[in-house]
């Protein structure tokens, strides 16, 4: 089931973060990241906490950023396609690909870069890791545990809003068969958006077959998209 690590990460020369100095209450939450060079990969990332505009700004001179695209606006959260750039100078998606990590969650804020990050075995941590470091970004761990261990807090790794949202959904019958409620009801029942509460109980699912069963979910959008 290979070894789960939660990981925060720091350094004056990550991608996108100098961004965040003009909105330091914004909150990304990376959804996707894909790239022909792994030095320049493009960065799928919701955005929360308006005023979008100075961020937006921001992004545009930021040097560790090649474009960038407003996608998809979802209630107060924005969808942005952001390239990074030649000259950013700590840019960690190359160190995924020579370990074989795979990244369940990534946030960003101001303070840096919280991830959670399945790794083949306890070896490919410390190589993860190193990489890291020798790539310029000051890197700690909090905590490391098996795929399908359960945590003291009985979390399984689900961030908050995760466990919130999947609480929900199963306490209101979202998951019973045959369905009682809607995506629109547990959205209701949160007070988000739909599309925040598909994806929230998406990866929360994901995160819980990762953590327990060892399998990785890529794109469960269509099970659970109501």
């Amino acid at each position: 089931m290979g070894v789960i690590a939660e990981v925060r990460f720091t350094g004056p020369d990550l991608p996108i973060l100098d961004s965040l100095e003009c909105v330091p209450e914004m909150e990304l939450d990376v959804e996707q990241a894909i790239a022909e060079d792994p030095e320049r990969p493009i960065l799928f990332f919701w955005a929360e906490g308006e005023p979008f505009e100075p961020f937006e700004s921001a992004l545009e001179d930021d040097p560790t950023v090649a474009s960038v695209d407003a996608v998809e606006d979802v209630g107060a959260r924005r969808l942005y396609r952001v390239q990074v750039s030649a000259d950013a100078g700590t840019v960690l998606y190359p160190a995924d690909v020579a370990v074989g990590a795979s990244r369940l969650a990534v946030t960003a804020t101001v303070e840096g870069i919280e991830a959670r990050i399945r790794f083949p075995d306890r070896d490919a941590v410390s190589e993860y890791l190193d990489i890291c470091r020798e790539a310029g970004a000051s890197v700690s761990v909090r905590r490391l545990y098996r795929g399908g261990t359960t945590l003291p807090d009985g979390s399984y790794g689900l961030s908050e809003k995760q466990l919130e949202a999947l609480q929900c959904a199963a306490d209101v019958g979202y998951f019973a068969v045959p369905r009682t409620v809607e995506l629109d009801d547990v959205a209701a029942e949160l007070d988000v958006s739909r599309q925040a509460a598909s994806e929230r109980i998406r990866r929360g699912v994901a995160t819980l077959l990762g953590n327990t069963v060892g399998t990785d979910v890529t794109d469960g959008s269509a099970m659970y998209d109501g």
